[in-house]
């Protein structure tokens, strides 16, 4: 069985150094996306951390190494409001990738969003690894935005999307890319 806890579980139980060297073991599975998304640790440390240790709106999941209780296998940040449901950060170590980990999470994340259809955003080139996810649930590709977080890849937004104002549909927003695609090897031909 795996053992998903809640880092609210422990707000106010355990001494405050301890806590915050709980949080700063979760974060660290998670330093690497950086590369992806390079305010990922102020957002967790600043955004993230202090609204699920003050509110109701945030959480963060994590299952501990049950052969380590020291080391994190697994986290996931949510956010919960009136405006959306989402699974801000999902991972699962590599190690422990096709155990189950990554279904379990995402189930109890699901479960404390009140959802089935939480807003989820990868970088396109992890699409592959997010699949088998994505197909079991259902979840459908909602969003693309390009520039977002960084310039090397697109977001693509699953179940609901990220730029409020926008109210282009997904095919119109891919129209608009191949449109600008097509320009630029016109413009190279030439």
């Amino acid at each position: 069985m795996i053992n998903i806890e809640s880092l609210k579980k422990y707000v106010g139980i355990i001494p405050e150094e301890e806590f915050m060297e709980l949080a700063t073991k979760i974060y660290m599975i998670t330093d690497f996306i950086c590369d992806d998304y390079p305010k990922h640790k102020e957002w967790y440390f600043t955004k993230q951390l202090p609204a699920t240790i003050n509110g109701d709106e945030r959480n963060i999941l994590f299952v501990r190494n049950p052969e380590n209780v020291n080391e994190i296998i697994s986290m996931a940040c949510l956010k919960r409001d009136e405006e959306e449901q989402k699974i801000c950060t999902l991972y699962v170590s590599d190690k422990c990738r096709g155990l189950g980990i990554g279904k379990a999470i995402v189930e109890e994340s699901m479960r404390w969003l009140g959802t089935t259809k939480p807003l989820i955003t990868l970088a396109d080139y992890k699409l592959e690894m997010f699949k088998p996810i994505i197909n079991k649930y259902g979840w459908e590709l909602t969003e693309v935005v390009s520039g977002l977080y960084n310039d090397i890849s697109q977001e693509l937004c699953f179940n609901g999307t990220l730029t409020k104002d926008n109210d282009e549909t997904l095919e119109q927003q891919l129209h608009k890319k191949l449109i600008r695609v097509l320009k630029n090897r016109c413009e190279q031909i030439k």
